[in-house]
């Protein structure tokens, strides 16, 4: 069973250099693809990535070992995107939420999200190649933030919790982002699976069922 990440910490805290380099190559490629989502730029996002291990290190002596580091990570890795978008893309930041950004009601609360989605959506259940590779072009096409709720919490496997935690975001904020997120992958993905006939070929069907 390969160590866990406070253990990694710990190792490397005692000299054990190749411990934080597990941890390097355990988080690269996450880190790498949540940039990327946020600012939809390989150089930007490969930038960050490099700068969240170095910003790690940096403060590794304030690390705490007794609450999950993913998090912590990941957090660092969001806000020198909102920084970075924020001097270069200003529009783009706008979009990127913080603690600041609210779409709760005017009681903090938003009933659409009283009620837990229990049914497993169609996005969710895609096995076959094809239809995988359609999810993925679809979750391009989502707003940033949406892109970025939806991979961490089914790529990294974070609790609504650890979305508010990394992203600064109210609890409920992060369950409409994903509700809404959701609620857009289905509709792009039943309009993939079940395209409307184009007015041309309704035409022509019509016709020839008024000939027989």
């Amino acid at each position: 069973m390969a160590p866990t990440d406070e253990v990694l910490l710990t190792q490397y805290k005692t000299g054990d250099g190749r411990a934080f380099r597990s941890l390097v190559d355990r988080y690269t490629a996450p880190l790498y693809n949540l940039a990327l989502r946020f600012l939809r730029d390989p150089m930007e996002a490969e930038n960050v990535t490099q700068e969240t291990f170095l910003r790690v290190v940096s403060a590794l002596d304030r690390v705490r070992l007794d609450i999950p580091f993913k998090p912590y990570l990941f957090q660092v890795a969001v806000n020198l995107c909102r920084d970075l978008a924020r001097k270069k893309h200003p529009m783009l930041f706008s979009d990127l939420g913080g603690a600041s950004r609210r779409e709760d009601g005017a009681d903090g609360t938003d009933a659409s999200e009283a009620i837990e989605d229990g049914a497993v959506p169609l996005w969710e259940r895609v096995q076959d190649e094809e239809l995988r590779a359609q999810l993925h072009t679809a979750i391009d096409g989502l707003p940033p933030i949406y892109q970025v709720v939806i991979t961490l919490r089914y790529a990294e496997e974070f609790s609504y919790e650890e979305i508010a935690q990394t992203l600064d975001l109210p609890l409920n904020t992060v369950r409409t982002h994903l509700r809404r997120a959701k609620n857009q992958l289905r509709l792009k993905l039943e309009k993939e699976l079940n395209p409307v006939p184009s007015q041309g070929v309704l035409q022509t069907r019509t016709a020839e069922g008024g000939a027989k």
